[in-house]
């Protein structure tokens, strides 16, 4: 069933090819998502800061929650990170404004009907499992975090070694008004009314693809000051090769979940791509990090004779 187990702040809900957490029942999983806003009011407008504006400059409230949630994950037990997916981000982005601009806060969308599920497969992510935490009222990323692992289902959602990938949504409501709906039951329909106001919404939407084997960079920081990284690569496999952005590929060599790598020169965004094989079956995944080194210039590429030098030099 639905945990709410910090009244009018969070609730957790999560279903999988062989669990089911939530509501029970079938699930219509090609239901449309009715995205209608109100004038001004759009998936853009999910990231903000805490004043209700545009957050411009890393790390957003997005970028924080997924270091929070991996680094909750390496602490407790040095689980595999989760690899932050685009699409998720939408269908939580998408929750997270629904429920500020239309007054809810449920898993289900009281006027649409749509769960989750619904939410993951019209932003295009087609699951194998999957699993949704929610808040409200919470003032920042470490805040609310800290609810989600005070509460045994939320904090179920987070540790999952079920899941590979996750998504963030926050958004921001300024003059939020005392007019919030939200259920008691499993159900679709609210039968408590008039709360708030919150301000502020919090989803997090997990899931898994079986046949996708996510590459994460440095437990998917977005930033690094350093080339050196360590990757994560998901699954079992017999080989893996490796390499930064557009370059040539590494050899084969053994698989390993966890190895270390070194970015190419020059800063900026950064690729990853991996290729992982076994047998005849062969898997690719990319991730992306931010390079910001502001080491020493190291030079290269040069001669020296008698009393004459060139060099070219590249500040990494």
């Amino acid at each position: 069933m639905s945990r709410l187990c910090f009244p009018s702040r969070v609730a957790s809900v999560c279903l999988g090819t062989t669990l089911l957490c939530g509501p029970s029942g079938g699930f219509d999983l090609l239901r449309p998502l009715d995205a209608s806003f109100p004038p001004g009011i759009g998936i853009s407008d999910a990231t903000a800061t805490e004043e209700g504006f545009p957050e411009v400059d890393d790390p957003s409230f997005e970028d924080q929650l997924i270091a929070l949630v991996n680094q909750e994950r390496w602490t407790n037990g040095q689980l595999a990170p989760l690899k932050r997916v685009d699409l998720l981000d939408t269908s939580s982005e998408t929750h997270s404004t629904n429920m500020a601009v239309r007054n809810f806060v449920m898993h289900c969308d009281p006027d649409t009907g749509t769960m989750p599920w619904d939410r993951m497969v019209a932003a295009g992510y087609l699951y194998s499992n999957a699993g949704e935490n929610i808040a409200w009222g919470y003032p920042d990323p470490t805040a609310v975090m800290a609810g989600w692992m005070a509460s045994s289902g939320h904090r179920a959602n987070i540790l999952s070694t079920t899941f590979r990938e996750m998504g963030n949504g926050f958004f921001n409501q300024p003059g939020d008004q005392g007019n919030v709906r939200r259920t008691t039951t499993t159900g679709c329909t609210p039968n408590v009314f008039n709360e708030g106001p919150f301000t502020r919404y919090w989803t997090q939407n997990f899931g898994k693809r079986s046949s996708v084997y996510p590459v994460v960079i440095n437990r998917e920081a977005s930033l690094t000051d350093s080339r050196d990284v360590s990757l994560f690569l998901y699954g079992s496999w017999t080989e893996m090769r490796l390499r930064n952005d557009n370059g040539a590929w590494t050899a084969w060599m053994a698989f390993a979940n966890n190895t270390s790598w070194q970015l190419g020169y020059g800063n900026g965004t950064k690729t990853v791509s991996a290729e992982m094989r076994t047998g005849s079956t062969v898997v690719s995944a990319s991730d992306t990090i931010i390079l910001e080194d502001t080491g020493e210039v190291i030079f290269f590429d040069g001669f020296e004779s008698a009393s004459t030098s060139a060099w070219s030099a590249v500040s990494p």
